[in-house]
Order: structure tokens, then sequence, then C-alpha cells
């Protein structure tokens, strides 16, 4: 475990504290209650609670702009999951998540988050629709154990679209409204702590100069992770190196400066080895459920998975590429799969729980995309497919009718596919879909209590110091799970609003 310490005994840069700013630089200080750091969902979160509390908060941003991704909010409950008749079995979520995590997380957390997200979603909801959103339930979940998903995914939609940034927005929006204080362009820099190790304020950098915080409840550091720190990866996740590309948005943000700051003012990492949210997004957005070979032409996995073990799977394959392959007919299967599997890549991304599903809008639509920018082919033949690909040729035709003999006889002898999942490719024209793995973001970091409070080697909390979101660990064991489709982002909320209340309490 990596510690803050002397540059003579790092062993990386990130391990030694900067010199504090000289009293000539400080161009600014500004008093407070608390100051939040990062202008995320969970950022946002915590500064408006904060806010309604009766907190004088300061929230600074780094960037030029409040920052959202993805388009998924996982919780465990909510109000609009009662109103459609969807309630989970909290013991059986839990026991889920723990399974899936390898038992390699801090339990308390999760129960936590269960118990806790779905306040933190009916607080969200209305400040949604108050910025014109319209929240529905997703229904896109992989239905099969052991990687059972489970119902909780939420979206709010202005007209079609799928994205963070809009709930970011809302959030803001009620944050101007409220009386919070943004300050954009402004990066926090290093934390102030007096003799006992209390954390009193943060050093920030602004477009002036050094700007001085000083704060009576203290920090909240919400600054997102660690994959845009190429030194931070080699430290505590390698594997983030071998992904095909980076989607992190906006680019070169996430650089762990929380994790940093919170490094150097005592205290430690919830993991030796960060988990990693990877998505089987590069190249094509379809993966389906068919045939995967890799550029061997060999078949390599049980294609009936769930998401996170796809992306595993796809990444120990030579130079990370996929290529699945689709019959002439498989739209007339994959509603039929979705009782059997589904979830992201799979199922349909948007699919509002309770509406009648569009597949050809849905399924369709992300084929399409994938032929129009170069990472889709279509032959009549299979052997002439094999031609337009990069594989082993030979290879790839003896594994396509090996996979033919399973469907046929209903009994997938190599990897154990469900025989229901087993459609025969004997349809023509033939698709193939190159697909790669992406780096979404890596969700590890700092160790903390079920306050948020930061916590030190010794297993004590840090006075005045609370992270949230990817700036902290305990969550997941070797990979992101999805238990419930997007819970990072339902963590953020829900970790931004405890702490919070962990604050003004």
């Amino acid at each position: 475990m990596y510690e803050a310490t002397t540059k003579d005994k790092a062993k990386w840069s990130f391990q030694v504290p900067p010199e504090p700013p000289a009293e000539s630089e400080i161009v600014e200080t500004v008093r407070c209650d608390a100051v939040v750091v990062g202008g995320g969902i969970g950022g946002f979160s915590a500064a408006v609670r904060l806010k309604e509390l009766g907190a004088d908060v300061v929230l600074i941003e780094k960037s030029a702009s409040y920052s959202g991704r993805g388009g998924h909010f996982g919780v465990s409950d909510s109000s609009l999951m009662e109103e459609k008749g969807v309630r989970n079995d909290m013991k059986e979520v839990a026991r889920q998540w723990i399974l899936m995590s390898g038992n390699n997380v801090d339990q308390e957390l999760v129960w936590l988050f269960l118990n806790r997200s779905r306040e933190a979603m009916d607080w969200l909801i209305p400040k949604t629709v108050e910025a014109g959103l319209r929240p529905k339930l997703i229904d896109c979940a992989y239905k099969a154990d052991p990687y059972h998903e489970y119902y909780g995914s939420h979206a709010f939609m202005p007209e079609n679209a799928l994205r963070g940034n809009h709930v970011t927005r809302a959030l803001y929006e009620d944050a101007l409204r409220k009386g919070v204080t943004v300050r954009f362009k402004t990066a926090g820099t290093q934390l102030i702590q007096d003799e006992t190790g209390r954390v009193i304020g943060l050093y920030a950098k602004s477009e002036a100069g050094v700007v001085r915080f000083l704060t009576e409840k203290g920090v909240v550091l919400a600054t997102g992770d660690i994959g845009g720190d190429e030194e931070m990866c080699r430290a505590y996740a390698p594997d983030a190196l071998r992904t095909l590309a980076s989607q992190y948005v906006p680019a070169g943000c996430n650089t762990g400066d929380g994790h940093k700051m919170g490094l150097w003012a005592g205290g430690v990492m919830a993991e030796e080895v960060f988990p990693l949210m990877m998505h089987p997004q590069h190249y094509a957005w379809q993966n389906l459920f068919y045939l995967f070979v890799n550029k061997d032409g060999k078949r390599f996995m049980n294609e009936d998975c769930y998401v996170q073990g796809r992306a595993t799977s796809f990444m120990r394959q030579p130079d990370g590429v996929v290529y699945s392959i689709l019959p002439g007919d498989y739209m007339k299967h994959v509603e039929e799969s979705l009782q059997y599997g589904g979830g992201l890549f799979w199922g349909i991304p948007r699919h509002e729980y309770g509406i009648d599903i569009d597949i050809e809008e849905g399924c369709q639509h992300f084929v399409k995309l994938a032929f129009e920018s170069g990472n889709a082919w279509q032959a009549d033949t299979v052997e002439e497919l094999a031609g337009m690909i990069d594989v082993d040729k030979q290879q790839f035709l003896k594994t396509f009718e090996e996979y033919n003999g399973f469907c046929r006889d209903r009994d997938d002898r190599q990897f154990g596919k469900r025989p229901e999942l087993l459609y025969p490719l004997d349809k023509g024209p033939y698709i193939a879909l190159r697909i790669g793995v992406v780096l979404l973001e890596v969700v590890g970091g700092l160790e903390i209590n079920t306050k948020m409070q930061v916590m030190n080697k010794h297993r004590k909390p840090i006075e005045g110091l609370y992270a949230i979101g990817d700036t902290t660990g305990g969550m997941y064991g070797h990979e992101y799970v999805t238990t419930i489709l997007g819970n990072s982002h339902g963590r953020a909320l829900t970790w931004g609003y405890i702490a919070a209340e962990t604050m003004m309490s």
C-alpha cells in the first residue's frame, strides 16, 4: 500500500506532497462552511444538499463547466420503481453484489448504498423534472444466474438523449438557485490541516492565482477517478493501460487529484489494485450473444455473459480485438433471447420498463452504426465473410462449423452455453462486428467509512475530510459490478447526499 512519503523514499512521484504555496502567491482567501472539490454528479449532490441544510458552501471545478458521463443512474429502489410495481429483495441484491465482487468489498458500504440510495434518488427526481427532464425506469438487465442484474437503473430523458450531463445540469441549476457559489477553472491542489491533522481548508489554483479556502465543516473530495493519470494507473490499475481507448469526458480531467490530496493528508487507499469499469464498446457498440471469435479465428468463451464479464474476456484476446458473428435472421432471435440474458450491448440500453420493446430501433440501429463507422462486414457466405475480416481464415471456418454443430445438437460441449441460446448460424447474409474494450473509469480509491470520512492507516477518520464517488473505494472487487446498471452514478449521488448530512450533523 503506497503512502505519502518523502522524495527519497517514494516509488511514485504522486506519493510526495508538494510544498504549500508561499503567502505571496495567494491572491484571495475565502472563508466558508464547506468546499466541494469537483463538479460532477457527486460534487453537485453534496453541494446542493449542504446548502439545503444551511451551509455556506463553495464548489470548485478544474474544468470550464460541470460534467457527467453515461446515462444510467442505478439505485436499489425509488418511488418511480414502486409506482411501476418493481421491488428488489435487498438481501438477494446484496448477496449477488458481494458474490460478483469476489467478497472483496466493504459490506457496510454495499448495504449503506442499498439502504440509502432510494432516499437520494427520490431527492434527485423532482430536481430533474424542474430542469425539463423525464425520469424513466430502464429495462436493460442480464437476467440469468450467476451474474443476475436487477432493476434500478434510471434515465432522465430530454427527447431521446441518454447522457449523464443532463442530470449534472439539473443539479447545477438547482445549486445556483439555492445560492451555492460555483467556481469553474479552479483546481484543488492541496489540503490545509491544523496541528491535530484536521482538514480546515485547501489551496486551489485559479486563472488569477492561488486561492486559499478556509472551512468550518471541512472539504469534500469529488474529483472522479485516476484513469487520466498514467503513473497512478501503473501503480494501482495497470490493466487500465491495456484497454484500446479511454472514453472519459472531459478528457484530461480525471487525474486522481482527490486521491493525491487525500493521500498527502494521511489517507490510504481501500484497494491495492483498483477495479475497472470497462465496456466492450470500442469499434461496434453491439455484441449480442451468437459466436465470438478472436483474430486467431478461435472461439474463446461462453457468449452468454453479462457486460463486464465479456469485457474482461475480450481484453485477454490478441490485440484486444473480437468479432461477433451474426446470422442473417438475427433480428428475430434477439427479442426472444432477452428473457434468458440481455443487459448492455445485448439488450436495448434505452428501453423503458413497461413499454413494448422496439428491437429494430434499439438493436438494428447499433448494427447500422457499426457499418457506417467501418466496423461491420456482410457477406452472402461465411467463406466470403472470412476473407473480409482480420482472422485466421481456415481456423475461423473450422470454428464456425464446430459451433453450428453444437447448435444442431443443442449441446455446447466447448463452453457450456445454455441450449436456449444456441441459435444456428445457418442463414445469410452473415455479419461480422468488430469489438474492443474501452476504459470508462477506474472505480477504486480512498478508504472511507459509512459517514464518507477518509480513513488513515490506523483506520481512524481524518477529521474534516470527506470523499465520495470514484475518489473512493470499497464497493467493488476485481471489476465494476453491474448488479444494478449505472450504480456508479447512483453511488456518487448517494455518497454526496450522505456526506452533506454527516458534515452538517
